[in-house]
This record gives C-alpha cells, structure tokens and sequence, in this order.
C-alpha cells in the first residue's frame, strides 16, 4: 500500500517535468513575428484587402471562413491557392480524457495557426490557444478557437 502514493508521486513529477519541457505558450494572443528579408519582398504587403487561401485543418478552416465573413475582418478568402497572397495553415486537436489526466497529467489539445506568404514564406501573422475547460463539447471549443484567432486577425490588420 505505501508503494502506490510513491508510484504516484513519481508519474506526477515525470509527466509535470516532460509538460515542462515541451509545453507551449498558452496564451490566446498572437505572436508577434519580425519581419524578415525574404519577408519584406512579398509582393503584397500582408494588409487590409489581402488574398488569403485557407488550407485544410480537418474542418476548423471553414470555421475560420465563416467567422471571416461574420467579423468583417479586412481580408479576401480566396478558394485557389495560386490566386494567393497569404496562406492560413495550422493545426486543430483536442484530447478527450477523464478529469484528473485532463486537468494534472496531460493537456487538453490546442490550435495553431498561421499565415505566411504564399510566395516567400515568410510568417506574417500567428495564433495559439489551449483548451482549458473540460465540460464544453468539442464544437464549441472550436467555435471559440475560431472567434478568437478572427478577433486577433482583425485586430492585426486594423494597426497596418
């Protein structure tokens, strides 16, 4: 019997040291990203009125697109990735577990997006947020990752 809180002790502080390790911000604020050379040579500036292409992310880009359009964010969704300025790519994953791995062991599952040049490649624009709440149904959480990455977008473009 005295093994088991040991053995738990242990599981704890390895999976705390290896979140350590790896974990990235979870802030909900974009990132900022120096301009670089290949950047400054875009051929459109990434501003109000630029062509963005939304690449696949298992459903969470038509999301994106409808919030677009929802928040009058300044840019121009465009279905051909050749008639591009920007691409929008990333990923969306959310992890079901029990509350005590969900909350203490492992985390929930996060998106990360981000534009870059369709030309240079350059990254222009960045989003990350985390799951924090257990209790809300993945479709939400979606819809929420999606609210704030247009709400940060919009903001964005609106300094430019």
């Amino acid at each position: 019997m005295r093994a088991v809180p040991s053995l738990l002790a242990v599981l704890l502080m390895l999976s705390s040291t290896s979140l350590a390790q790896t974990a990235e911000p979870t802030t909900q604020e974009p990132v900022a990203t120096a301009p670089t050379a290949s950047s400054e040579a875009a051929v459109t500036p990434f501003a109000p009125g630029a062509k963005v292409f939304l690449e696949p992310m298992n459903g969470f880009e038509e999301l994106l697109a409808e919030d677009i359009v929802k928040k009058k964010v300044p840019v121009v969704v465009v279905k051909e990735r050749e008639n591009a300025d920007f691409v929008l790519s990333g990923e969306v994953h959310l992890k079901q577990y029990g509350w005590l791995a969900g909350n203490l062991l492992w985390p929930h599952g996060g998106v990360r997006v981000s534009i870059k040049d369709a030309h240079t490649g350059g990254e222009v624009f960045a989003f990350s947020s985390k799951r924090v709440d257990s209790n809300t149904a993945a479709g939400w959480v979606y819809q929420i990752w999606a609210d704030n990455c247009t709400k940060h977008l919009k903001k964005a473009l609106e300094k430019k």
